[in-house]
């Protein structure tokens, strides 16, 4: 598989004066060096599908997961309520779509990892996503309570219910008050238990973002985007089945996943395409994960998981609202590449002028 950078317009620009040197990034693989101001993202896109590798990953990622998860359901695993046992079956599982990653690019098409996005990134968009998903998340529950979808509870009922079915009859411990329980798992939702599911969100993004995505950019970024976050929702359907974020709704609640995976993927794919890091695109995952099991959801209560809170119609318009926002926001790479070099030298040519300002084809 041959890559080249991201272009705009169908010119080939961006390249150094002398256009003869070529380091080999992977197994084999030639990619012109571009001069580029050293805080730049390099992202590097594949000239065209490869649709061979595509289904090799898919049939890797579905076959080894849905086979796992639906021996699971024929023992009678259920996860409408996570159980130590359920919880330890689905950490497992999200490391399938790396496992895929690894071995198409190392055993099928030998591209190595250049594209993997193995990066930190700057620590500023960490920050973001670190306050911005927590506030996203509590306004989704305020806005659900205010159009009538669920109710307040301060008392925690849903938490104490959880604890209790989890005790399996035992009595339950002294607790403190509701509000002081409520910070303390707050808190650990934003420090421990975010980087904890950091490392199991990076065995999904490692596939997903750090690759099928990829694959998938030769369409355009919007259109990579809508098919890889339905593939992303579509690869959950069995545990969907048997009860996780959409109890009660097998096959509706299969469908409303792919929405808000959609929805999820258009900032994943901002995110990638500005920052080059699946480490980040990782940390945004585990930041909704922590926030979507963690105390927010238990705060109110009387919500259908298809109408209201982060699963339902309320949280799909505001995650999709937010990440089209920011798709729509995000210059393609080499535009904004030659930008940045604009203004370190202080001029722009006429040449790069009319490079961006052609139109972008995604």
């Amino acid at each position: 598989m041959v890559y080249r950078e991201n272009q705009v317009c169908p010119v080939r620009i961006g390249l150094d004066k002398n256009r003869a040197r070529s380091r080999f990034l992977g197994l084999g693989i030639a990619v012109p060096e571009v001069t580029v101001r050293k805080k730049s993202s390099r992202i590097l896109v594949p000239t065209h599908v490869d649709w061979r590798a595509v289904r090799v990953f898919l049939a890797l990622a579905f076959g080894l997961a849905w086979a796992i998860e639906g021996a699971a359901l024929a023992l009678g695993v259920r996860f409408t309520s996570l159980t130590p046992r359920s919880t330890a079956l689905l950490a497992s599982v999200m490391f399938v779509p790396a496992l895929a990653a690894l071995v198409v690019r190392r055993f099928i098409t030998h591209e190595g990892f250049a594209t993997a996005g193995l990066r930190r990134g700057p620590w500023r968009p960490y920050l973001l996503v670190w306050i911005g998903v927590p506030l996203l998340v509590a306004g989704i529950y305020a806005l659900t309570i205010l159009i009538g979808l669920g109710r307040f509870d301060p008392t925690l009922a849903t938490l104490t219910a959880r604890m209790q079915e989890a005790a399996h009859g035992q009595p339950l411990p002294h607790l403190p008050p509701p509000a002081v329980l409520a910070a303390v798992i707050f808190a650990q939702s934003l420090t421990l238990g975010v980087l904890v599911t950091s490392v199991f969100t990076f065995g999904e993004e490692f596939g997903w973002t750090g690759y099928l995505l990829v694959l998938l950019f030769p369409l355009g970024r919007w259109r990579a985007a809508l098919i890889y976050g339905a593939i992303w929702g579509l690869w959950h359907a069995p545990i969907i089945a048997g009860g996780y974020n959409y109890p009660g709704y097998p096959v509706t609640g299969a469908v409303m996943m792919c929405a808000l995976t959609i929805a999820f993927a258009l900032t994943q794919t901002a995110l990638r395409l500005r920052f080059d890091s699946v480490l980040l695109t990782s940390f945004f995952h585990a930041s909704i994960n922590n926030q979507g099991l963690g105390v927010l959801p238990m705060l109110v209560i009387g919500v259908s998981p298809i109408l209201g809170g982060i699963t339902g119609l309320v949280g799909v318009v505001v995650f999709g609202a937010l990440g089209t926002w920011l798709l729509a926001r995000t210059p393609e790479p080499l535009a904004q590449r030659l930008a940045d070099n604009s203004m370190n030298s202080g001029e722009t040519s006429a040449h790069e002028k009319q490079q961006l300002a052609c139109p972008r084809k995604s």
